[in-house]
């Protein structure tokens, strides 16, 4: 889990560590001998920092395009979910309330267990029994006239569409850069950081500043990634606040139908 409090430790850790070895490079090479490499060490660095800073600008470009995508994902989940519900309003009791009635228990249990299971790479196996449910109930159901038909097909429709943003939503949980680019990013931006020693700067605190600028600039900019690169967990992820505003509408629903049937209800004498 990617966290602003250990990412600013991580930060300034390498920060302090660029420092450290730029400091060591000056104590045992001479600043003369550097001054002879500038005519070629400069363009190569021209080079590794433009090669580099492409990378790294694609990769976390890429990063928070997929983060977007979840986000979409789960907001189009959530509207699924509650088109169900809406939907149910044109089937026949018991069919109707039991319709709703899930549809509620989904939001719930996407809510309070799998959005923490997901922080894991997990999914909750609950949920997933309530979207069959959801389905076994619609796909059994048997119209008898045409407007029973016509809402039995969009419910179908948006039901098909749920379970694809489900699935969508969870092959964004391993849709990740893999190890081996993680290792590329490290050791590029740790290549780039130490060409920065080779060059001859006589005044020790202005190579200092200059160092720490460069490694705090490369520092946030994996950090970045590192925060977009997974979308369910850590200070910057995606919400579940698409179904807690379907929970919010459905138990408003609910409540305003039992309090409904009860008025209707004659009172026994």
């Amino acid at each position: 889990m990617v966290t602003f409090f250990y990412g600013f430790i991580v930060i300034v850790g390498l920060i302090w560590a660029a420092i450290f070895f730029m400091l060591v490079v000056r104590r045992k090479v001479d600043l003369n001998e550097l001054s002879m490499n500038h005519a070629v060490a400069d363009p190569l660095l021209s080079v590794i920092g433009t090669l580099f800073s492409v990378l790294l600008g694609f990769l976390v470009a890429g990063a928070m395009q997929r983060f977007d995508e979840a986000r979409i994902n789960v907001q189009e989940e959530a509207g699924a979910l509650a088109d169900v519900f809406r939907g149910a309003a044109g089937f026949p009791e018991p069919l109707r309330s039991q319709l709703q009635v899930k549809c509620m228990n989904y939001a719930e249990v996407v809510i309070d267990k799998e959005w923490q299971l997901m922080e894991d790479r997990k999914s909750s196996p609950e949920a997933w029994d309530l979207y069959s449910d959801i389905w076994r109930l619609c796909v059994s159901f048997n119209p008898r006239e045409t407007g029973e038909s016509n809402v039995h097909q969009a419910i179908l429709a948006a039901i098909s569409r749920l379970g694809n943003f489900r699935t969508l939503r969870f092959a964004a949980m391993v849709n990740q850069l893999p190890l081996g680019m993680w290792i590329v990013v490290l050791a590029g931006g740790g290549a780039t950081i130490a060409f920065t020693y080779f060059f001859e700067v006589r005044n020790e605190r202005t190579q200092i500043l200059m160092t720490g600028l460069v490694a705090t600039v490369m520092a946030l900019n994996i950090f970045l990634l590192a925060n977009y690169d997974y979308p369910f967990s850590g200070d910057v992820h995606v919400s579940p606040a698409a179904f807690e505003l379907d929970r919010e509408i459905f138990k408003k629903f609910l409540a305003g139908q039992k309090d409904t049937s009860l008025i209707s209800t004659p009172q026994a004498h």
